[in-house]
């Protein structure tokens, strides 16, 4: 494969969206759509991978792949796509996208569920509308993400709300909204409020990353987000931080 491996994704994304198949996506990819052409911030993240939700019927793993494969081989016919995770409750979908030797180049993740927040956005490879989560959906996602004891292994996440602070706010009746609907609870952000050197130590093992900000300057602006959510909030119910 000659193409640069984010273009090549792109590529395949476009070809998803035009043959109509039913995946909002998510993401750094997404994220990446969104800052474009507005990036205060100027960090970039490279991925090796797409996400998404399939918001159709619900499919079979064979109808996935087929789709799937399809769309790569439409960029690249030496590519193929396999399966590697059959999707459940709370668990996506994965395949792995190869090459002629069976080597994996990229990852496709794909959770089975319904996702009304979201938007088009225009991809800049060839210009195709692909429909993406909304920076809400997005921002809602990561700060569930990162409220549990498992922060440290979700730097990527801690990552980009940095990114997204600089582009939007925080609106807590839109993100109360989201998490009722997907039914989410949030932790209380102990861990990430306690364990700092911890968060340093995966932070600084974070590669592919453009204009790296330093791990303090991330820390500081992500955790004024949290507080200005948690001020927000006003410990109402329905959405409770233990």
């Amino acid at each position: 494969m000659c193409l640069d491996l984010m273009e090549f994704l792109y590529r395949v994304m476009e070809e998803l969206s035009y043959a109509g198949v039913p995946i909002v996506f998510k993401g750094a990819m997404v994220l990446n759509l969104a800052i474009r052409d507005n990036n205060p911030s100027k960090v970039e993240r490279a991925t090796r991978d797409i996400d998404g939700d399939w918001i159709g019927e619900i499919p079979s793993m064979e109808e996935m792949e087929k789709a799937l494969r399809n769309a790569v081989k439409k960029v690249d016919s030496s590519l193929d796509v396999q399966a590697s995770r059959i999707f459940a409750e709370r668990k996506s979908a994965g395949f792995r996208i190869t090459n002629e030797m069976g080597e994996k180049i990229a990852s496709i993740d794909l959770s089975v569920r319904q996702n009304r927040f979201c938007r088009p956005y225009v991809s800049y490879v060839n210009g195709i509308s692909i429909t993406g989560a909304s920076l809400a959906k997005m921002l809602s996602d990561k700060l569930y993400a990162i409220s549990g004891e498992s922060v440290c292994r979700r730097m990527k996440d801690v990552l980009d709300i940095y990114v997204m602070s600089f582009i939007t706010k925080i609106d807590m009746d839109e993100l109360r909204q989201i998490w009722i609907e997907t039914g989410r609870e949030l932790g209380n952000f102990d861990a990430y409020k306690t364990q700092i050197v911890k968060l340093d130590e995966a932070y600084n093992k974070m590669k592919g990353i453009k204009n790296k900000p330093n791990f303090i300057e991330v820390y500081s602006r992500v955790n004024d987000v949290i507080c200005k959510l948690e001020y927000q909030k006003g410990m109402e119910a329905p959405i409770k931080i233990k």
